[in-house]
């Protein structure tokens, strides 16, 4: 299979998914600056001793997006629009239902969660200011995580893009404005990222308001099997952020005991960033997930290979160069939170800063195989590197590492973690390899039709079906040759043969050119003027079956002999 078509695609869906990991951490980080400099470093306290909330949040949206997501791309490769339309819908309400109950209770309670988060004395009121303002972002913030994905199927990354720079933006103004200017402390702080998470969402919702979304709302009686289908292939992916919301209680009350406040602050800035060093290395593993859902939907294991060659070759050097430039830079960025070089949590902080990113790549090579292994459904392994990578290596090293090296044991505890992780994926993966052509001319189209033949005849498939599969693929492939080309770019069509015995042959050809359906040209002239799109027919009439679909910019033509 020519990897040169995945690759485009990965890198497409790539920066919107990185994007969309970053979301939360964009925040923060906004958050985060204006608390240090408006506030001081102990406003930076209160936002992690938050970050456990903003974790479980990610979990229950790691559920449902991690399940419907892949459900959803599942049966748009086989081309089921309503149920997946069903799906969507579910996912959506489900989502508004759950962020509507969190909002309530941070509005209610906000003491009573706070004390829960292990605030104590003079933490409690601003941390029970802040999640008073931040409460009504729990809605926005989670429907537009989901929608995010969803866009993308769809193609709409500029919406994202656009939606993106408005929020931060709005964070940015409006934190200075409440914070700054109308000195509403810890609570404004909270609001402007609430406000902002809503522009946001308005943004993305221009799209299916337009009447021309693919997915919409359909608000008839949803299908049970459907919820618990999400729930149960979500839920290995959010054992993964659970797991990292267990890590950060635990965290919180070791670095406190052994550290004190001073180890909690630095901490709490490098959260803040955390988000963005992991943006690059989940947004690679949700590339990869987004990607191989579609592919395991159209039974396609000789593309999946190649997805995740993609992802762990072209991935892993670019989360390789991220980190670096997160190192190169680690001075200015501890600069943002601390200002006075000379005190003791800017050398602290600046030290994890620098190591810190160093644990990305192994980090990176994890999860993307915990992403791929959950779209095969193989939860066992999933569930045992989520809890490995999310709590137990970090928790277990850091009850011995913390007392015995301080503050530096925090960054130590990191790279440690991503050690054991490496070496268990390392142990467990295993891949394989199917047969494939790749066409990249009008010549080796037309050699293409003895190859197939070849194969059809090597796995005795004889007689005519064989001669068919090798007309077949002639035809279509040099249809897309010539018509669907651009001279100005770099085009080819995948072809993929499988047999399986006793079945049909199926044959699936996937390019890159601009979309169209074989069967709607078929359709557009006189049956009985047989000079016009003769091939097509020709090949209608020798298959079973002919289905057209576009697919996160991709045509894919399946035909079974």
């Amino acid at each position: 299979m020519n990897s040169l078509i995945i690759r485009r695609v990965f890198f497409r869906l790539l920066p919107a998914q990185i994007l969309l990991i970053a979301i939360g951490s964009l925040n923060s980080v906004v958050d985060g600056t204006v608390a240090g400099q408006l506030l001081g470093p102990y406003a930076l306290v209160a936002t992690g001793l938050f970050a456990p909330v903003i974790k479980i949040t990610e979990t229950i949206n790691a559920v449902m997006l991690g399940g419907s997501s892949i459900l959803c791309g599942k049966l748009l490769g086989k081309n089921q629009t309503e149920r997946t339309r069903s799906v969507f819908s579910l996912d959506m309400l489900l989502v508004l239902a759950v962020s509507l109950v969190l909002c309530i209770l941070c509005l209610t309670a906000p003491a009573g969660v706070a004390g829960l988060l292990g605030a104590q004395g003079d933490m409690t009121g601003p941390l029970s200011d802040y999640m008073r303002g931040y409460a009504p972002g729990f809605v926005s913030t989670m429907v537009s995580t989901q929608l995010c994905v969803f866009l993308q199927l769809e193609q709409q990354e500029k919406r994202i893009y656009a939606g993106i720079g408005v929020m931060v933006a709005s964070n940015v103004l409006l934190d200075f404005l409440f914070v700054g200017v109308l000195d509403m402390a810890m609570f404004g702080l909270g609001l402007a990222t609430s406000i902002s998470t809503w522009a946001f969402l308005a943004v993305q919702l221009t799209w299916y308001l337009s009447g021309r979304s693919i997915l919409r709302l359909n608000l008839k009686k949803p299908d049970l099997k459907d919820l618990k289908e999400i729930l149960l292939v979500g839920m290995p992916g959010a054992v993964t952020v659970l797991c990292l919301t267990i890590r950060f209680f635990a965290l919180n009350y070791l670095i406190l005991q052994h550290v004190g406040e001073i180890g909690m602050s630095a901490f709490s800035a490098i959260n803040a960033f955390g988000g963005l060093f992991y943006a690059t290395t989940a947004g690679v593993a949700s590339a990869t997930r987004l990607l191989a859902s579609v592919y395991i939907g159209e039974e396609d294991r000789g593309g999946l290979l190649m997805i995740m060659k993609t992802a762990v070759r072209s991935g892993l050097l670019l989360v390789a160069g991220a980190a670096l430039m997160f190192i190169l830079l680690a001075g200015v960025w501890t600069g943002i939170f601390f200002p006075n070089p000379a005190g003791e949590v800017y050398q602290l902080a600046l030290w994890g800063f620098r190591l810190f990113p160093v644990s990305m790549p192994m980090s990176a090579f994890c999860v993307i195989f915990v992403n791929y292994y959950q779209c095969r459904n193989k939860m066992g392994i999933v569930n045992t590197l989520s809890i490995l990578d999310g709590a137990a290596g970090t928790i277990l090293t850091a009850l011995v590492l913390l007392p015995l090296m301080g503050g530096m044991g925090i960054w130590a505890v990191q790279l440690l973690n991503g050690v054991y992780t490496t070496l268990a994926v390392i142990v467990y993966a295993a891949v394989a390899c199917r047969m494939d052509i790749m066409i990249r001319s009008v010549e080796e189209a037309v050699n293409t039709s003895q190859e197939v033949t070849a194969f059809c005849r090597k796995h005795n498939i004889k007689g005519k079906r064989a001669l068919y599969a090798g007309l077949c693929v002639e035809e279509m492939a040099c249809n897309i040759v010539q018509h669907g080309f651009d001279r100005h770019s770099s085009h080819s069509v995948d072809i993929r043969l499988v047999y399986k015995q006793d079945e049909d042959l199926l044959i699936r050809l996937k390019d890159d050119c601009r979309a169209f359906n074989p069967k709607e040209r078929e359709e557009l002239f006189d049956p009985a003027d047989i000079t016009h799109n003769i091939g097509i027919r020709m090949v209608s009439r020798i298959a079973k079956s002919m289905t057209y679909q576009n697919m996160l910019g991709l045509n894919v033509l399946t035909i079974r002999l």
